[in-house]
């Protein structure tokens, strides 16, 4: 049985969108992926990272 991935307590995890259209970044993406032939998955993990800006926080303390 596969366990869930959550982020822990004290960690915060922001994705905010870049000022990127994701249409055309990901026709860019795709285009790549055609025209040198690689995976997809591969040409989809750096299209999402170009699009949108993901942040790793960490905290202590609960903050109530």
């Amino acid at each position: 049985m596969e366990k869930p991935m959550v982020p822990r307590f004290g960690l915060t995890i922001d994705i905010t969108p870049r000022g990127l259209p994701f249409a055309v970044v990901a026709g860019a993406g795709g285009s790549l992926a055609i025209w040198v032939e690689a995976p997809v998955y591969a040409i989809a993990c750096g299209v999402f990272f170009v699009t949108f800006r993901v942040g790793v926080r960490r905290w202590r303390g609960r903050g109530f």
